[in-house]
């Protein structure tokens, strides 16, 4: 048995369950790429009944055995810290101590200091002899905690938990980039990786993106996408002044933005405050798919200028899609952009820049052209499937398969 636990919850409804649909997709992959490998997934996380959760604004997934998934919940999610280390601590402890029993190998990731039942169930999976993996925070936390006296003391309890699961841990994946910069030393067995979720076949073909980079055109406008959450941090109303101040210069420049959030309204205003409301079109939420991935193919360009440190799986839908990227250099894209050579970066809220980029980029369609093929190659490298394969094998040199 492939063991795997997670603080995520399981949304419970009598003998039914269910979780959200973005970490239902990671649990597949898992499933298909490492754990039939060892006889099956097992999947033990505190749980929640569904009834008590607000189901309507929830991307709610089944989740059990149809999909291949032995799914255990366990204590009850809702509590407070103080019932956690009084009373949920122990229910967790005597549902890992029953799954270990039967594990070949165990898995879990980060979680926070409050209720750390990934790093308290890696250390019994490390005392019961099992083979373990151990997957660092998406985030380093500390860019991402508050510079205050409670956020300093929740990375050094952090630091503790994270340093003590990476030197006892059989196998340690780090996220390439700030987490493993940080961490990477400390455990004897530690890979960077990458967390996408396009497939080798989503990526767009050679012969559809050059046919696409044959129509750029000084005269045709310059297709500029974003894709995500519209929240104030993803810097979308900078990117709209970028847009508007290069459509000011004589530029073509559409801006197509996919999703929603609670700026939507305020970046409708804006858009017709600069004048440029015709040049901005909001396509709405798209479920993420391979088709959402080849939707994206027709854009020319990624915009994405946020404010602080993020690491959105968009970037790498992009480049499967063949976009590059003019972004802020927070350390996430700087990483991106040094490895793979896909994109240009400006200062974070320099919106001048971004459209002298757009302005430059649009005006040298070769530098673009260049740029998109190697988004295009970024993409062929990071696919799930080259990704999960390395995973695949570095999970077999600590624990050899059984089927």
């Amino acid at each position: 048995m492939y063991l795997m636990t997670t603080h995520i919850p399981i949304y419970t409804d009598g003998d039914r369950y269910h979780v959200d649909v973005s970490w239902q997709r990671d649990l597949i992959l898992t499933r298909d790429w490492l754990a039939h490998a060892y006889g099956g997934l097992t999947l033990v996380a505190p749980s929640i009944p569904i009834h008590a959760t607000d189901e309507a604004s929830m991307a709610l997934v089944p989740l059990g055995l149809d999909d291949g998934i032995r799914v255990v919940p366990s204590f009850d999610a809702r509590g407070r810290a103080r019932r956690f280390w009084l009373h949920d601590r122990h229910v967790w402890a005597a549902d890992l101590a029953r799954e270990l029993a039967g594990a070949r190998i165990f898995h879990t990731a980060a979680c926070d200091v409050f209720k750390p039942v990934s790093f308290m169930a890696h250390s019994a999976a490390v005392r019961a002899g099992v083979p373990t993996v151990f997957v660092g925070p998406d985030m380093d936390v500390h860019v991402t905690l508050p510079p205050t006296l409670r956020g300093r003391l929740q990375c050094a309890v952090f630091d503790h938990w994270a340093a003590n699961a990476l030197r006892r841990t059989s196998l340690g994946l780090l996220k390439e980039g700030l987490v493993y910069d940080r961490y990477h030393h400390i455990g004897s067995n530690v890979q960077a990786i990458c967390h996408s979720m396009h497939s080798d076949t989503d990526v767009v073909t050679s012969e559809q993106l050059e046919q696409r980079l044959q129509t750029l055109s000084p005269l045709r406008a310059l297709r500029v996408v974003y894709a995500g959450r519209f929240v104030r941090r993803k810097g979308l109303h900078d990117a709209l002044t970028a847009i508007a101040s290069a459509c000011r210069a004589g530029h073509l420049v559409e801006f197509h933005l996919f999703g929603g959030g609670p700026e939507e309204a305020a970046l409708r205003a804006q858009a017709k405050e600069l004048n440029v409301a015709d040049n901005v079109i909001f396509h709405g939420v798209v479920e993420y798919s391979p088709a959402f991935v080849k939707a994206l193919a027709e854009f020319d360009l990624f915009l994405f200028m946020p404010t602080e440190e993020d690491t959105p799986r968009a970037l790498y839908d992009t480049m499967a899609a063949g976009l590059p990227l003019l972004g802020t250099n927070i350390p996430f894209l700087q990483t991106r952009v040094a490895k793979d050579g896909h994109g240009v970066l400006v200062g974070i809220g320099d919106a001048e820049a971004a459209a002298a980029q757009l302005a430059s980029l649009h005006g040298s369609l070769e530098l673009l052209r260049s740029l998109s093929r190697k988004a295009r190659d970024a993409g062929l490298r990071h696919s799930v499937d080259q990704w999960y394969r390395r995973r695949a094998e570095w999970t077999h040199s600590i624990c050899a398969p059984t089927v």
